[in-house]
Protein backbone atom coordinates (compact mmCIF):
# COMPACT_ATOMS: atom_id res chain seq x y z
CA UNK A 1 0.00 0.00 0.00
CA UNK A 2 1.00 3.51 -0.54
CA UNK A 3 -0.27 7.08 -0.47
CA UNK A 4 0.39 10.37 -0.74
CA UNK A 5 -1.09 13.64 1.30
CA UNK A 6 -0.14 17.29 0.54
CA UNK A 7 0.13 18.73 4.24
CA UNK A 8 -0.45 22.69 3.43
CA UNK A 9 -3.15 22.28 0.49
CA UNK A 10 -1.04 24.38 -1.62
CA UNK A 11 0.55 21.81 -3.43
CA UNK A 12 4.40 22.67 -2.57
CA UNK A 13 4.75 19.79 -0.05
CA UNK A 14 3.83 16.10 0.39
CA UNK A 15 4.29 13.52 2.75
CA UNK A 16 4.73 9.70 1.10
CA UNK A 17 4.50 6.75 2.67
CA UNK A 18 4.26 3.01 1.54
CA UNK A 19 4.25 -0.26 3.09
CA UNK A 20 4.38 -3.44 1.64
CA UNK A 21 5.38 -7.42 2.57
CA UNK A 22 7.12 -9.54 -0.34
CA UNK A 23 7.27 -13.13 -0.46
CA UNK A 24 9.72 -15.45 -2.06
CA UNK A 25 9.15 -17.40 -5.23
CA UNK A 26 8.49 -20.93 -4.26
CA UNK A 27 6.70 -22.10 -7.17
CA UNK A 28 9.80 -24.48 -8.45
CA UNK A 29 12.34 -23.64 -6.14
CA UNK A 30 11.24 -26.32 -3.58
CA UNK A 31 10.29 -29.15 -5.53
CA UNK A 32 13.62 -28.57 -7.78
CA UNK A 33 15.66 -28.84 -4.72
CA UNK A 34 13.92 -31.12 -3.33
CA UNK A 35 14.02 -34.25 -6.18
CA UNK A 36 15.64 -37.04 -5.38
CA UNK A 37 18.21 -36.25 -8.15
CA UNK A 38 19.19 -33.38 -7.25
CA UNK A 39 19.13 -34.19 -3.50
CA UNK A 40 21.49 -36.75 -3.71
CA UNK A 41 25.43 -36.52 -3.07
CA UNK A 42 26.85 -36.57 -6.58
CA UNK A 43 30.13 -35.12 -5.36
CA UNK A 44 32.41 -35.21 -2.39
CA UNK A 45 35.65 -34.02 -0.91
CA UNK A 46 38.52 -35.93 1.03
CA UNK A 47 41.80 -35.37 2.51
CA UNK A 48 44.56 -36.31 0.53
CA UNK A 49 48.48 -36.32 2.03
CA UNK A 50 51.04 -37.17 -0.53
CA UNK A 51 53.21 -39.27 1.94
CA UNK A 52 55.49 -40.54 -1.16
CA UNK A 53 55.73 -37.31 -3.35
CA UNK A 54 54.27 -39.51 -6.39
CA UNK A 55 51.32 -37.25 -6.99
CA UNK A 56 49.07 -40.20 -6.75
CA UNK A 57 46.98 -40.62 -4.04
CA UNK A 58 47.88 -44.24 -2.62
CA UNK A 59 44.57 -45.33 -1.12
CA UNK A 60 41.01 -47.51 -1.98
CA UNK A 61 39.09 -44.67 -3.12
CA UNK A 62 36.41 -46.89 -3.06
CA UNK A 63 36.81 -47.29 0.66
CA UNK A 64 34.69 -44.14 1.88
CA UNK A 65 36.87 -44.56 5.37
CA UNK A 66 40.63 -43.41 5.99
CA UNK A 67 42.92 -45.77 4.44
CA UNK A 68 46.41 -45.54 2.68
CA UNK A 69 47.05 -41.72 2.20
CA UNK A 70 43.12 -40.38 1.96
CA UNK A 71 41.18 -39.49 4.69
CA UNK A 72 37.58 -40.41 5.14
CA UNK A 73 34.69 -39.07 2.92
CA UNK A 74 33.52 -35.76 4.06
CA UNK A 75 30.10 -37.09 3.18
CA UNK A 76 29.07 -40.81 3.22
CA UNK A 77 26.58 -40.53 1.58
CA UNK A 78 28.52 -40.05 -2.01
CA UNK A 79 26.80 -42.17 -4.79
CA UNK A 80 23.97 -43.74 -2.45
CA UNK A 81 20.17 -42.99 -3.28
CA UNK A 82 19.31 -41.88 -0.50
CA UNK A 83 17.96 -38.31 -0.22
CA UNK A 84 20.13 -36.69 2.58
CA UNK A 85 18.38 -32.82 2.31
CA UNK A 86 15.01 -33.14 2.84
CA UNK A 87 12.18 -30.48 4.06
CA UNK A 88 10.44 -30.16 6.98
CA UNK A 89 6.38 -29.22 6.79
CA UNK A 90 6.84 -26.11 8.76
CA UNK A 91 8.67 -25.02 5.44
CA UNK A 92 6.50 -26.61 3.17
CA UNK A 93 2.94 -25.76 4.45
CA UNK A 94 1.29 -23.07 6.80
CA UNK A 95 2.95 -19.90 5.13
CA UNK A 96 6.56 -21.44 5.66
CA UNK A 97 7.73 -19.01 2.79
CA UNK A 98 10.38 -16.47 3.47
CA UNK A 99 9.30 -12.87 3.37
CA UNK A 100 10.24 -9.23 4.11
CA UNK A 101 8.46 -6.19 4.72
CA UNK A 102 9.74 -2.81 3.75
CA UNK A 103 8.31 0.56 4.92
CA UNK A 104 9.55 4.27 3.80
CA UNK A 105 8.41 7.33 4.79
CA UNK A 106 9.44 10.95 2.33
CA UNK A 107 8.52 14.45 2.71
CA UNK A 108 9.09 16.22 -0.75
CA UNK A 109 8.90 19.91 -0.47
CA UNK A 110 9.02 22.68 -3.20
CA UNK A 111 11.37 25.50 -2.35
CA UNK A 112 10.84 27.38 -5.27
CA UNK A 113 9.95 27.68 -9.19
CA UNK A 114 12.10 24.50 -10.69
CA UNK A 115 13.63 23.82 -6.99
CA UNK A 116 12.53 20.79 -4.70
CA UNK A 117 14.21 19.20 -1.95
CA UNK A 118 13.15 15.36 -0.44
CA UNK A 119 13.93 13.46 2.42
CA UNK A 120 13.44 10.07 3.26
CA UNK A 121 13.45 6.95 6.09
CA UNK A 122 13.39 3.91 4.91
CA UNK A 123 13.33 0.64 6.64
CA UNK A 124 13.19 -3.30 6.13
CA UNK A 125 13.19 -6.54 7.75
CA UNK A 126 13.04 -10.42 6.75
CA UNK A 127 11.29 -13.17 8.21
CA UNK A 128 10.97 -16.85 7.29
CA UNK A 129 14.09 -17.94 7.88
CA UNK A 130 15.61 -21.20 7.13
CA UNK A 131 18.04 -23.48 8.59
CA UNK A 132 19.59 -26.78 7.91
CA UNK A 133 20.07 -29.27 10.90
CA UNK A 134 21.95 -32.04 10.20
CA UNK A 135 19.76 -34.91 12.17
CA UNK A 136 23.10 -37.17 12.58
CA UNK A 137 25.11 -34.92 14.95
CA UNK A 138 24.26 -32.33 17.98
CA UNK A 139 25.80 -30.05 18.91
CA UNK A 140 27.82 -32.64 22.22
CA UNK A 141 29.63 -33.88 18.85
CA UNK A 142 31.65 -31.00 18.01
CA UNK A 143 34.75 -29.60 20.17
CA UNK A 144 35.66 -26.39 20.31
CA UNK A 145 39.25 -24.74 20.17
CA UNK A 146 40.61 -21.44 19.95
CA UNK A 147 43.58 -20.03 17.41
CA UNK A 148 45.81 -17.55 17.94
CA UNK A 149 45.85 -15.48 14.62
CA UNK A 150 49.70 -14.11 13.76
CA UNK A 151 50.88 -10.75 14.40
CA UNK A 152 50.75 -8.25 11.68
CA UNK A 153 50.35 -4.76 12.10
CA UNK A 154 47.53 -4.38 9.04
CA UNK A 155 45.23 -6.43 11.40
CA UNK A 156 43.05 -4.53 14.61
CA UNK A 157 45.22 -4.30 17.38
CA UNK A 158 48.28 -5.28 15.72
CA UNK A 159 47.13 -9.15 15.41
CA UNK A 160 48.55 -11.88 17.76
CA UNK A 161 44.28 -12.06 18.70
CA UNK A 162 43.06 -15.52 20.29
CA UNK A 163 40.02 -16.30 18.55
CA UNK A 164 37.80 -18.84 20.07
CA UNK A 165 34.79 -20.97 19.97
CA UNK A 166 35.60 -22.77 16.79
CA UNK A 167 34.40 -26.08 16.67
CA UNK A 168 35.17 -29.27 14.64
CA UNK A 169 33.15 -32.72 14.69
CA UNK A 170 34.33 -35.52 16.85
CA UNK A 171 36.04 -38.12 14.14
CA UNK A 172 33.17 -40.35 14.81
CA UNK A 173 30.81 -38.20 13.45
CA UNK A 174 33.07 -36.99 10.58
CA UNK A 175 31.02 -37.52 6.91
CA UNK A 176 27.55 -38.03 8.34
CA UNK A 177 24.42 -35.97 7.48
CA UNK A 178 20.89 -36.39 7.17
CA UNK A 179 19.93 -32.84 6.56
CA UNK A 180 16.53 -31.13 7.44
CA UNK A 181 15.56 -27.72 6.63
CA UNK A 182 13.20 -26.07 8.85
CA UNK A 183 12.36 -23.18 10.32
CA UNK A 184 15.22 -20.97 12.20
CA UNK A 185 12.87 -19.93 14.61
CA UNK A 186 12.61 -23.54 16.06
CA UNK A 187 16.38 -22.80 17.50
CA UNK A 188 16.00 -19.27 18.20
CA UNK A 189 15.10 -15.64 17.06
CA UNK A 190 17.44 -14.29 13.19
CA UNK A 191 16.86 -10.88 12.59
CA UNK A 192 18.01 -9.27 9.31
CA UNK A 193 16.81 -5.21 9.77
CA UNK A 194 17.68 -2.15 7.33
CA UNK A 195 17.44 1.34 8.09
CA UNK A 196 18.27 3.90 5.89
CA UNK A 197 18.00 7.89 5.50
CA UNK A 198 18.08 9.29 2.02
CA UNK A 199 18.09 13.86 1.31
CA UNK A 200 18.16 14.56 -2.34
CA UNK A 201 17.84 18.12 -4.28
CA UNK A 202 16.92 19.02 -7.82
CA UNK A 203 17.47 22.60 -9.72
CA UNK A 204 16.66 23.22 -12.89
CA UNK A 205 17.08 27.14 -13.72
CA UNK A 206 15.51 29.24 -16.45
CA UNK A 207 18.71 29.20 -18.29
CA UNK A 208 18.42 25.65 -19.05
CA UNK A 209 21.03 24.78 -16.18
CA UNK A 210 20.47 21.28 -14.04
CA UNK A 211 21.68 20.94 -10.66
CA UNK A 212 20.61 17.17 -8.77
CA UNK A 213 22.29 15.49 -6.36
CA UNK A 214 21.58 13.40 -2.95
CA UNK A 215 23.23 12.00 0.31
CA UNK A 216 22.38 8.19 1.92
CA UNK A 217 23.72 6.33 4.15
CA UNK A 218 22.21 3.14 6.60
CA UNK A 219 22.56 0.60 9.05
CA UNK A 220 22.44 -2.83 8.54
CA UNK A 221 22.24 -5.90 11.45
CA UNK A 222 22.62 -9.01 10.61
CA UNK A 223 21.69 -11.34 13.81
CA UNK A 224 21.79 -15.13 14.49
CA UNK A 225 22.62 -16.44 17.85
CA UNK A 226 21.77 -19.80 18.12
CA UNK A 227 23.21 -23.08 17.49
CA UNK A 228 22.04 -25.74 15.39
CA UNK A 229 24.43 -27.85 15.09
CA UNK A 230 28.20 -26.83 16.03
CA UNK A 231 29.31 -24.73 18.79
CA UNK A 232 31.38 -22.67 16.06
CA UNK A 233 27.68 -21.27 14.66
CA UNK A 234 27.98 -18.63 17.56
CA UNK A 235 31.74 -16.80 16.24
CA UNK A 236 30.26 -13.49 14.87
CA UNK A 237 26.83 -13.97 14.81
CA UNK A 238 25.93 -10.59 15.59
CA UNK A 239 27.32 -8.09 13.21
CA UNK A 240 26.32 -4.57 12.02
CA UNK A 241 27.60 -2.75 9.28
CA UNK A 242 27.57 0.64 10.20
CA UNK A 243 26.40 4.00 9.10
CA UNK A 244 30.15 5.22 7.95
CA UNK A 245 30.34 1.91 5.63
CA UNK A 246 26.80 2.79 3.76
CA UNK A 247 27.60 6.59 3.44
CA UNK A 248 27.17 7.60 -0.29
CA UNK A 249 27.23 11.67 -2.02
CA UNK A 250 26.03 11.66 -5.51
CA UNK A 251 25.70 15.22 -7.14
CA UNK A 252 25.38 15.86 -11.31
CA UNK A 253 24.15 18.51 -13.37
CA UNK A 254 24.46 20.07 -16.83
CA UNK A 255 24.74 23.57 -18.21
CA UNK A 256 24.11 24.79 -21.40
CA UNK A 257 26.71 26.79 -23.93
CA UNK A 258 26.46 28.83 -26.51
CA UNK A 259 26.04 26.92 -30.48
CA UNK A 260 23.86 24.35 -29.03
CA UNK A 261 27.35 22.93 -26.76
CA UNK A 262 26.17 21.18 -22.83
CA UNK A 263 28.84 20.54 -20.59
CA UNK A 264 27.39 17.85 -18.06
CA UNK A 265 29.20 15.73 -15.27
CA UNK A 266 28.43 13.37 -12.44
CA UNK A 267 30.38 13.02 -9.10
CA UNK A 268 30.28 10.04 -7.09
CA UNK A 269 31.68 9.79 -3.51
CA UNK A 270 31.24 6.15 -1.89
CA UNK A 271 32.08 3.65 0.98
CA UNK A 272 35.03 1.14 -0.11
CA UNK A 273 34.49 -2.36 0.04
CA UNK A 274 34.61 -4.35 3.64
CA UNK A 275 37.78 -6.11 4.43
CA UNK A 276 37.85 -9.65 5.85
CA UNK A 277 41.13 -11.86 6.27
CA UNK A 278 40.44 -15.76 6.15
CA UNK A 279 43.56 -17.48 7.57
CA UNK A 280 43.94 -20.82 6.87
CA UNK A 281 45.39 -22.66 10.33
CA UNK A 282 47.23 -25.91 10.42
CA UNK A 283 46.21 -28.76 12.30
CA UNK A 284 49.76 -27.97 14.68
CA UNK A 285 48.36 -24.64 15.41
CA UNK A 286 44.54 -26.23 16.63
CA UNK A 287 45.64 -29.88 17.88
CA UNK A 288 46.90 -28.00 20.84
CA UNK A 289 43.52 -26.37 21.95
CA UNK A 290 41.21 -28.84 20.48
CA UNK A 291 43.13 -31.91 21.49
CA UNK A 292 43.34 -34.06 18.77
CA UNK A 293 43.87 -33.83 15.03
CA UNK A 294 41.19 -31.99 12.94
CA UNK A 295 38.84 -34.68 11.93
CA UNK A 296 38.51 -36.31 8.45
CA UNK A 297 42.54 -36.08 8.50
CA UNK A 298 41.92 -32.26 7.31
CA UNK A 299 44.90 -30.16 7.44
CA UNK A 300 43.86 -26.51 8.00
CA UNK A 301 40.73 -24.89 9.08
CA UNK A 302 39.36 -21.61 8.31
CA UNK A 303 39.36 -18.63 11.37
CA UNK A 304 38.32 -15.66 10.88
CA UNK A 305 40.64 -12.41 12.13
CA UNK A 306 38.63 -9.54 11.50
CA UNK A 307 35.51 -9.29 13.09
CA UNK A 308 32.74 -8.33 9.68
CA UNK A 309 31.81 -4.87 9.39
CA UNK A 310 34.67 -3.55 11.10
CA UNK A 311 37.35 -2.45 8.32
CA UNK A 312 37.15 -1.14 4.86
CA UNK A 313 38.74 0.08 2.28
CA UNK A 314 38.96 3.98 1.44
CA UNK A 315 36.12 5.84 -0.21
CA UNK A 316 35.37 5.63 -4.19
CA UNK A 317 35.84 9.19 -5.77
CA UNK A 318 35.26 9.84 -9.30
CA UNK A 319 34.22 12.21 -11.76
CA UNK A 320 32.60 11.70 -14.63
CA UNK A 321 31.68 14.62 -17.81
CA UNK A 322 30.48 14.81 -20.94
CA UNK A 323 30.75 17.44 -23.69
CA UNK A 324 28.22 17.51 -26.07
CA UNK A 325 27.40 19.41 -29.30
CA UNK A 326 23.95 19.35 -31.51
CA UNK A 327 23.36 19.89 -34.71
CA UNK A 328 20.55 20.20 -36.74
CA UNK A 329 20.58 18.53 -40.39
CA UNK A 330 17.64 18.91 -43.55
CA UNK A 331 14.54 18.23 -42.44
CA UNK A 332 13.99 16.12 -39.30
CA UNK A 333 17.60 15.31 -39.12
CA UNK A 334 19.49 15.64 -35.74
CA UNK A 335 22.69 14.84 -35.07
CA UNK A 336 24.68 14.69 -31.95
CA UNK A 337 28.69 14.63 -31.23
CA UNK A 338 29.87 13.93 -27.85
CA UNK A 339 33.33 13.78 -25.70
CA UNK A 340 33.17 11.47 -22.41
CA UNK A 341 35.82 11.51 -20.03
CA UNK A 342 35.48 8.60 -17.24
CA UNK A 343 37.31 9.29 -13.96
CA UNK A 344 38.39 12.59 -14.52
CA UNK A 345 40.61 12.67 -12.09
CA UNK A 346 42.27 8.92 -12.52
CA UNK A 347 41.46 7.85 -9.22
CA UNK A 348 42.46 4.21 -8.19
CA UNK A 349 40.36 3.43 -5.00
CA UNK A 350 39.98 0.18 -4.57
CA UNK A 351 36.61 -2.08 -5.69
CA UNK A 352 37.72 -5.97 -5.14
CA UNK A 353 40.41 -6.71 -2.45
CA UNK A 354 42.05 -10.09 -1.47
CA UNK A 355 40.52 -11.06 1.69
CA UNK A 356 42.27 -14.46 1.95
CA UNK A 357 45.26 -13.87 5.16
CA UNK A 358 48.50 -14.65 3.75
CA UNK A 359 50.88 -12.98 0.89
CA UNK A 360 48.66 -11.74 -1.02
CA UNK A 361 46.08 -10.44 1.75
CA UNK A 362 45.07 -6.82 0.91
CA UNK A 363 45.97 -6.71 -3.17
CA UNK A 364 43.59 -5.33 -4.87
CA UNK A 365 41.94 -7.56 -7.92
CA UNK A 366 40.26 -5.08 -9.03
CA UNK A 367 40.19 -0.97 -8.68
CA UNK A 368 38.29 2.24 -10.37
CA UNK A 369 39.29 1.99 -14.30
CA UNK A 370 41.92 4.26 -15.46
CA UNK A 371 40.91 8.11 -17.01
CA UNK A 372 38.95 7.14 -19.97
CA UNK A 373 38.39 9.06 -23.48
CA UNK A 374 35.27 8.10 -25.51
CA UNK A 375 34.11 9.95 -28.58
CA UNK A 376 31.04 9.02 -30.21
CA UNK A 377 27.98 10.58 -32.15
CA UNK A 378 24.14 10.25 -32.48
CA UNK A 379 21.77 10.82 -35.47
CA UNK A 380 18.03 10.95 -35.10
CA UNK A 381 15.83 11.06 -37.99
Amino acid sequence: MGGAYDLFGNGRTALKATVGRYVAKNTLAVPEAANPVAASVNNVNRAWTDANGNFVPDCNLNNFAANGECGPLANQNFGGLNVTTRYADDVLLGGGREFNWDVSTEVQHQLAQGMSVSVGYYRNWYGNFRVTDNLAVTPADFNTYCVTGPADSRLPGGGATKVCGLADVSPAKFGQANNLITKASNFGDQRRVNDFINASFTTRFQSGAQVGGGFDTGHTLNERCFVVDSPGELVNCKTTVPFSAQTQVKLHGSYPLPGEVIVSAVYQNMSGPEITASYSATTAEIAPSLGRPLAGAARTATVPLIVPGTMFEGRITRLDMRLAKRLTLAGRMRAEGYLDVYNVMNGNAILIGTNVYGPRWLQPAQIVEGRLFQFGAQFTF
